[in-house]
């Protein structure tokens, strides 16, 4: 740490006092950048934070963000999954864009330039914590960090067969980070929390378990575990659905309190000139569409997240309803930090205030081939292919699970395309879980929406099957994904 700079305090910042030119990583004296937290919640849907109305009580440190800064009402992922989602947060790029999760790739290329690295060229310090092994170097996902540390595959391994806390503990690594940094410069902090993530966990005690479920809860952690295969003709009863959904309530209110400790942590450190932004990757399906989980799908209940941002200058609390996307984060921070302009990315500056936005497109992805691995690894792995059968062994044609899937939103409208079927279109102002179909009522939208969509997706290849080589995954990072039940 420099001894020869002080930092924020009282006022403002007082800059490097040593003598003669400006030493690196001192604060000038009219450089008051705010340092940067941001929270990617894996798993996490919108309507399971209280701060969107439906349930109440289960995320109060981030309806704390929400109610002292911004929470944006209608927030979408580009990925249903992990690895695309994170790679579009990180990048500010669309999907189409980084290729991530497209025709078997995995990993986040070298070539792109990742909003750490720009924070970091900017002298900020940067570091990333990850309850995800997906959120790792082997993926590329810890490309500009200073410090980076991920859960280890051993970890998650000894917890998959029976739920419970990860040992890799997120607030603890934080909180050393913060104590051990240069502090005078601001800082960088990303961290990914995984709690919501299946298998859930059943949780004692647990206010978000009804009591009449109560005499329910025979389940095995190995059942939990299963919970991904049991779509279409397997969906779980009403009453199972309702326990699942109770145990993945009380890991997003475990999630919370991670949330909270962390950000109080940045907080001090930061002498409270902080932004945070406050997220989630994706969401999840609890017996909507007959399916369960985050896969075979780009459904609202998969793509819509939570979004808040607080720590503005200038900007008074507000509900974001103009529809916005999760790379627009990335120009956001870099705008709110007043860093360089920024080029090259496909997101937009998220709007601070519910003044009307211009008309925007919002791409999503879901590719049936996500998970390619090298042919001769094949007879060692069930690979993804294996894995999808078995969890739609229970689906027919008309479930449309099959096949590549993109959605192309422009609001209200959105458009579902499938590979091997008639598109879906649904206008989200009025009917934001997508029961009603409006394509055969609206043809000539649909036509031209649909040609907007296929052009994005004959640009990546999504409308063919399987074409160039695989990437070839470290077989660390293979057993991460088999873990996390990517691979079985």
């Amino acid at each position: 740490m420099r001894k020869d700079c002080v930092t924020r305090q009282f006022a403002g910042w007082l800059g490097c006092l040593t003598i003669g030119a400006v030493l690196w990583g001192c604060a000038e004296p009219d450089d008051a950048r705010p340092s940067v937290l941001l929270v990617v919640v894996d798993t996490l849907r919108a309507d399971a934070v209280s701060a969107y109305g439906r349930v109440q009580g289960t995320t109060p440190h981030f309806d704390a963000i929400a109610n002292g800064g911004l929470l944006y009402l209608n927030a979408f992922s580009p990925s249903p999954w992990t690895l695309p989602a994170h790679a579009s947060i990180l990048s500010g790029l669309a999907v189409d864009r980084h290729g991530v999760g497209i025709g078997g790739r995995m990993a986040l290329p070298d070539a792109v330039e990742t909003l750490a690295e720009r924070l970091h060229a900017a002298g900020y310090q940067t570091a990333g914590f990850s309850e995800n092994p997906l959120i790792s170097a082997g993926f590329g996902m810890d490309q500009g960090f200073d410090r980076f540390a991920t859960v280890t595959i051993e970890d998650v391994m000894s917890e998959s067969s029976e739920p419970g806390s990860l040992r890799f503990d997120a607030v603890e690594q934080v909180g050393r980070f913060l104590v051990e940094r240069d502090s005078s410069r601001p800082f960088f902090v990303f961290v990914n929390l995984f709690d919501p993530h299946s298998p859930y966990q059943d949780r004692e005690p647990n206010r978000f378990v009804k009591q009449e479920l109560q005499h329910l809860k025979t389940w095995s952690p190995r059942r939990l575990r299963r919970s991904p295969y049991w779509i279409c003709d397997r969906l779980p009863s009403d009453d199972d659905l309702a326990l699942l959904q109770g145990f993945y309530l009380g890991d997003v209110a475990a999630m919370d309190r991670k949330l909270g400790e962390i950000e109080a942590a940045a907080r001090k450190a930061s002498g409270d000139a902080l932004i945070v932004v406050a997220t989630a990757d994706h969401g999840e399906q609890f017996g909507e569409h007959r399916l369960l989980d985050h896969e075979f799908t780009v459904r609202a209940q998969a793509l819509r997240v939570p979004l808040a941002v607080r720590g503005l200058v200038d900007v008074e609390p507000a509900r974001i309803l103009s529809p916005v996307e999760l790379p627009d984060i990335v120009p956001s921070i870099l705008g709110w930090v007043r860093t360089e302009s920024v080029d090259g990315v496909s997101g937009r500056m998220l709007p601070t205030s519910d003044a009307p936005r211009a008309t925007v497109e919002l791409f999503s992805v879901y590719s049936d081939e996500k998970l390619r691995v090298p042919d001769d690894w094949e007879s060692d792995l069930d690979v993804e292919d294996e894995t999808s059968a078995a969890k739609r062994a229970g689906c027919s044609e008309s479930d449309r699970v099959f096949g590549n899937m993109a959605a192309l939103t422009r609001w209200p409208f959105k458009l579902i395309w499938f590979q091997h079927h008639a598109p879906e279109l649904y206008d989200l102002s009025w009917d934001p879980e997508e029961r009603s179909d409006l394509a055969g009522l609206r043809p000539e939208l649909t036509a031209e929406m649909l040609a907007l969509a296929e052009a994005r997706i004959a640009a990546v290849g999504l409308d063919r099957r399987r074409g160039g080589p695989p990437e070839e995954p470290a077989p660390e990072d293979l057993e991460a994904l088999e873990a996390l039940g990517y691979l079985d």
